[in-house]
């Protein structure tokens, strides 16, 4: 077998000279985002890490402190640059009128003075980072209620810590864009816990803060690991134009929906000449699709919604404001930075088609896409979310699908028996590993990645394949320019090491969120759990009344189905029910005994109630990812 320490001091070596590599290619010596990051603050986080309702660490800044330091060889300059950025946190005055509180939370949360309050846009994650953030507001700028809540689209990290600021039924009006009750939950809710797990990965909430670990998520650090929360809007922004007085402050909004966020609109301040891009605009390339997964978002609406708002809003615009990063000061540069970030996105569309066009598939599209030659001197269009090959993958699948036209691609083999073909092929084991080590001496660490991963999932059980897997993802990660890559790679790389260790997600599950779902989208999730090997045969009709509405549900053909707001004459069975208690029934905590007694009733055959439950399977989110 290889000698895993050596091929270790290898790496290190050929990642030293990689980041050396980028060192000396691009300008990090340019102090400008420094300058900008850093102006208007006027007053800090708080002192003491803040803590969720578990008394666990829901936000803490100070585990960044290490990013003070120089750039070890652990991590890519330029990444390691935009992670100092990012530690730029508190209260900051960005215009008269206007704050932004940057830091608290992997979002920003803006404040404007209204007439009568304080005027909130996107109150971060979580319940306990969006109350200390209004807190150090209050403290500074003097106390004053809240008026009214912008949320700019539906990603959690905008909303979820809505009720530390209001509450519901308190007459806080709470602007949305149209359209933010249909996807804020339903995306969530139906891509589930492979969502979830997929989320741990990218946001790297199985590692640590430091060198060798976490040290910056491109738009952010990390998501916070409080309560989230949701009080639904009261009032939705339909058309790009519209201008509402709000608390005595114009808004003028622009819809963005299809861009960054199936639902979203950015703002005009005009009275400030403040234009906040919500997060169609940050200071880095964002995602097409993000690692997390979500549906591919429009990269040629992108760039002409980024256009509209240059010919509607630039040139009343003194300061432009993101929902995440830092500002942009100077009208000439509000106008350059937004051209920039449009040109950024329309490059990345055209080329992706070109080279397809070309004849290229999705990979090869991405190795052959060239950067644009100026992206090497504009810091806000690199890759530290998104990334550049990444994103020219997704771009081909917004077109194309994930099938590249070749038919032997038509139906792949799946991991675990590719793996043992390639293995078998190669020769076995130990002739695969000596070829995996090469490749590491080579420096063609995708490839050995590749060949190691096909031993893992071979099923020869290689503790050496695997270690030297990991050591290999480790130092793609340490090369990776994107703060989210970098933690793919090394929560791949360290559950290669330990085996998956599920975490208890503080926080992580939104049950104000999943109680807006209507009972189709209800009923349609429960859906997604149906094991057809225990419907197989079956065919049964149940009627429902779920705090007095109708809903019926039908089991045949392995597939299950709901329509609402009707009871079918043949039913099996009719439960009546709340909702919290059919919850409890799907989700396992609560038997159909309790429920019954609990106030529930059942007419009809009580074997088919408690065969529909059973049919269903329960998802657990800390499932494989990187073995088998």
């Amino acid at each position: 077998m290889p000698d895993l320490d050596a091929l270790k001091s290898a790496l290190m070596a050929a990642t030293a000279r990689a980041n050396a590599a980028v060192a000396a290619r691009l300008p990090l010596g340019d102090r400008g985002d420094f300058d900008a990051a850093a102006r208007g603050k006027i007053a800090g986080l708080p002192a003491d890490p803040i803590l969720n309702a578990v008394g666990g660490v829901a936000w803490d800044m100070g585990k960044y402190d290490f990013l003070k330091g120089e750039c070890p060889g652990t991590v890519n300059p330029s990444l390691w640059r935009m992670a100092q950025l990012n530690t730029h946190a508190g209260l900051f005055e960005v215009a008269e009128g206007v704050w932004q509180a940057r830091g608290f939370d992997y979002a920003n949360m803006t404040v404007i003075r209204g007439e009568t309050g304080w005027i909130l846009v996107d109150p971060l994650m979580a319940v306990q980072t969006s109350a200390a953030a209004l807190k150090v507001v209050n403290e500074t700028l003097g106390e004053r209620p809240v008026s009214a809540v912008i949320v700019t689209h539906t990603h959690a990290d905008h909303f979820g810590g809505l009720k530390g600021v209001v509450q519901p039924g308190n007459g806080v009006p709470i602007y949305a864009p149209a359209e933010f009750m249909e996807y804020a939950a339903s995306e969530a809710i139906m891509g589930g816990a492979h969502f979830q797990r997929r989320a741990v990965y990218q946001f790297g909430l199985i590692l640590r803060e430091g060198p060798e670990g976490i040290v910056d998520g491109g738009i952010g650090k990390s998501v916070a690991k409080g309560a989230r929360t949701f009080v639904e809007p009261t009032h939705y922004v339909h058309e790009t134009g519209e201008e509402h007085l709000i608390d005595g402050v114009r808004f003028i909004f622009q819809m963005a929906s299809g861009t960054e966020a199936p639902a979203e609109f950015t703002f005009m301040l005009p009275d400030h000449r403040v234009l906040c891009m919500a997060e169609v605009c940050t200071q880095t390339m964002h995602n097409v699709i993000p690692p997390r997964g979500a549906q591919a978002r429009d990269a040629r609406l992108w760039a002409h919604t980024i256009d509209e708002a240059i010919t509607r809003f630039a040139d009343g615009a003194d300061v432009l404001i993101n929902c995440h990063n830092w500002p942009v000061f100077g009208r000439e540069a509000v106008r350059g930075y937004l051209e920039e970030q449009r040109d950024l996105y329309k490059y990345l569309h055209d080329q992706v088609i070109r080279l397809a066009c070309l004849g290229n598939g999705p990979h090869e599209v991405a190795a052959t896409l060239p950067e644009p030659d100026w992206l090497s001197e504009k810091f806000h269009a690199r890759g530290y979310y998104g990334s550049f090959t990444f994103n020219a993958r997704s771009v081909y699948q917004f077109y194309y699908g994930w099938y590249d036209g070749n038919p032997v691609n038509l139906d792949p083999l799946a991991p675990e028996v590719l793996g043992a073909h390639v293995v078998e092929a190669i020769g076995g084991v130990d002739a695969a590993m000596v070829l995996a080590a090469q490749a590491v001496r080579d420096d063609k660490l995708q490839w050995a990645a590749t060949l190691l991963s096909h031993v893992v999932f071979s099923g020869a059980n290689s503790l050496e394949a695997r270690a030297m897997l990991a050591e290999v993802l480790r130092h793609l990660g340490y090369r990776a320019e994107s703060g989210i890559m970098r933690n793919c790679y090394l929560s791949g790389a360290q559950e290669l090491d330990e085996g998956v260790k599920p975490l208890p997600m503080a926080g992580g599950h939104n049950s104000d969120l999943a109680a807006t779902l209507s009972l189709r989208d209800w009923f349609d999730a429960y859906a997604l759990r149906l094991n057809p090997d225990r419907a197989r045969g079956v065919s049964l009709v149940l009627n429902l009344n779920v705090d007095g509405a109708k809903v019926c549900v039908s089991v045949a053909r392995q597939t299950e189905f709901t329509r609402t707001d009707r009871h079918a004459d043949d039913a099996d069975a009719t439960l009546t029910i709340s909702q919290s208690a059919l919850e409890g029934l799907a989700g396992g905590q609560l038997t159909l005994d309790a429920a019954l007694a609990g106030g529930a009733t059942l007419k009809g055959a009580r074997a088919s109630v408690e065969g529909w439950l059973a049919m269903h399977d329960t998802f657990e989110m800390w499932f494989n990812l990187v073995t088998p």
